[in-house]
């Protein structure tokens, strides 16, 4: 966060020595691309594009308005240690569990932006896309071979209304900022568990499928950096 405020009041120092008669906003039919990182912070269910990383790409028409396609990746995973004893031997082993989700985002958009400024350039919109996921489990252990495998597989789309800023270093490199209220809904299938014991390996239909709503207003601080061209 201190990080991202160091940024911001670095922008600001250099928006002290603006030349109003440079023209550093991107023009007509121009096109920019940005990659996206958020270090997390405050947020809340609803951030679907860009958890962690992300990149942007933006066709603007004229000054005010332009058009905007999303791309996100998030990927969490947990591990757990359980320690047990045997009852065959006595002995303590190891029972290692490890669940991970990874979601891939595509969010089409439109912006519109406020021209009163040289170097600023506040604009707000809102995008719908597509979600995709995987929810993965494994599960071992140190006292045999047995291992289980799940895989889920989900499909879903998001909603998302934003505000934000462009601030322009220089002509055609900018940092920015953003923040909105989204909506998504993510359908987890059964999936497939395969099962090994020993020498024998065994295939079948998961047993549940859930489907996942989120609605919430995310405040990430995010750091975007961009280019025109």
């Amino acid at each position: 966060m201190k990080k991202i405020f160091l940024v911001a009041a670095m922008a600001a120092v250099v928006l002290t020595s603006v030349n109003a008669q440079n023209k550093y906003k991107p023009e007509n039919m121009s096109f920019s691309t940005e990659l996206n990182y958020s270090p997390g912070g405050a947020t809340t269910d609803g951030q679907f594009s860009l958890p962690d990383y992300g990149a942007k790409v933006r066709l603007h028409l004229n000054e005010k308005m332009a058009v905007r396609l999303k791309l996100g990746l998030n990927t969490s995973t947990d591990k757990d240690v359980t320690y047990y004893e045997s009852p065959t031997d006595q002995k303590e082993y190891e029972r290692n569990s490890k669940e991970s989700i990874t979601t891939f985002s595509i969010m089409p958009g439109f912006e519109y932006h406020f021209t009163k400024y040289e170097r600023i350039s506040p604009y707000v919109g809102g995008e719908i896309g597509l979600l995709t996921s995987t929810a993965k489990t494994k599960t071992d252990n140190t006292e045999n071979d047995d291992k289980t495998e799940t895989k889920r597989p989900g499909l879903g789309f998001g909603v998302n209304v934003f505000t934000g800023v462009d601030v322009y270093l220089c002509k055609g490199l900018y940092l920015g900022f953003e923040l909105g209220l989204g909506y998504d809904s993510m359908n987890y299938k059964r999936g497939t568990t395969t099962t090994v014991s020993g020498s024998t390996t065994t295939k079948t239909d998961g047993t549940t499928s859930n489907l996942q709503s989120r609605f919430g207003f995310h405040a990430t601080p995010s750091l975007r950096v961009g280019w025109n061209f």
